[in-house]
């Protein structure tokens, strides 16, 4: 019986995906009885598209993201979690937050190859928390000159042990999946308002103290108009904030908005307009002013949940929202209390 449905499965699935074998109607009833199979064998579409290739798309002139899943690092995601960059310079290329582990470092430069074959010459990081750069070593093994670019406290830090600490941690989260990843820190500093020139595009930093944590930059490619926000901004996706600042990401968001680009890429989810900015910012600000609340009304930091959930019911769709909203509505209330004490 499982067998059959098995089979059955995967001719649905050719069928599907094959316009010169099925119709529409055949279509809509392939797709029915293959729901009824993925069912019968326990299959849930997103372990399906967790399998699925992932590939870089085009949002500006020389840039490309590569858009990863919204669900936290497991075996089938093998802690890709990230939006990684491509850049197409007269250099060669540059790849911005290269992932999670050396199996997405990987995958990011054979996603690249298939945009140029030009050499990677340089690699921004945007922030310590590691399933944004340790990638860094299949960029750095496939090309030993090549730069790292890194806020220096990022630098500091990793150096310190955090790289270490995330190395475990995304070996534990994706149960050996990325094992074999090794730490390779960024090797050149850079700071808020420094711009690197690399062939003839020119890479212009933003850092404006502690946002999401305190290694933020973010990179604005200036003559693509095209800015990518680290976790800073996120987008369908709830952050984690223990390293960070309410209002100081809050700060950063109204800040960034200054600078004259079109296209955003934040650290989590679609990249868009500058939209994405103002929607995260609102998010922030209403955890920030529940806590507020609950501080003025003399309630403690653990009623502020049941305020935020009525205020932040746009955001629940949004990954992570569950399991971080109590936390935010703590650390948001000890910073107002901080503030005033």
């Amino acid at each position: 019986m499982i067998l059959w449905q098995k089979a059955s499965t995967l001719a649905s699935l050719n069928a599907i995906t094959n316009p010169d074998t099925a119709d529409n109607t055949m279509k809509n009833t392939l797709l029915k009885n293959l729901f009824i199979s993925l069912f019968l064998l326990g299959v849930s579409l997103p372990a399906l598209s967790a399998q699925a290739p992932y590939a870089f798309k085009k949002v500006a002139k020389n840039v490309w993201v590569m858009h990863g899943p919204l669900e936290q690092p497991n075996p089938d995601n093998k802690g890709f979690m990230n939006n990684p960059g491509v850049v197409k310079t007269s250099a060669g290329l540059v790849i911005i937050d290269p992932g999670s582990s050396l199996q997405t470092g990987e995958m990011v430069l054979a996603a690249a190859k298939k945009i140029s074959n030009d050499a990677v010459v340089a690699v921004f990081d945007t922030h310590v928390h590691g399933d944004h750069w340790l990638g860094n070593q299949a960029i750095l093994e496939a090309y030993p000159n090549v730069k790292i670019y890194a806020h220096p406290e990022m630098i500091k830090e990793v150096n310190a042990g955090e790289g270490d600490h995330w190395v475990a941690l995304m070996e534990t989260l994706t149960k050996g999946a990325t094992k074999g990843t090794k730490v390779i820190a960024p090797n050149t500093a850079v700071k808020h308002g420094d711009v690197i020139k690399i062939g003839q595009t020119h890479f212009r930093i933003y850092h404006y103290g502690q946002a999401h944590t305190k290694t933020d930059i973010m990179i604005d490619v200036v003559e693509d108009k095209t800015v990518f926000l680290g976790d800073n901004v996120l987008a369908d996706r709830i952050p984690r904030m223990s390293d960070g600042s309410f209002q100081g990401s809050i700060n950063a968001c109204d800040k960034i908005l200054e600078v004259n680009a079109s296209t955003w890429v934040p650290g989590h989810g679609p990249t868009g307009s500058s939209d994405i900015i103002k929607n995260y910012r609102h998010y922030l600000s209403l955890i920030y002013a529940a806590a507020k609340k609950a501080f003025d009304d003399d309630l403690d930091s653990s009623d502020v949940i049941a305020i935020s959930r009525k205020t932040t019911t746009a955001y629940k769709g949004w990954a992570g929202y569950d399991d971080e909203l109590g936390k935010h509505g703590a650390q948001a209330y000890e910073e107002i209390e901080a503030a005033e004490f």
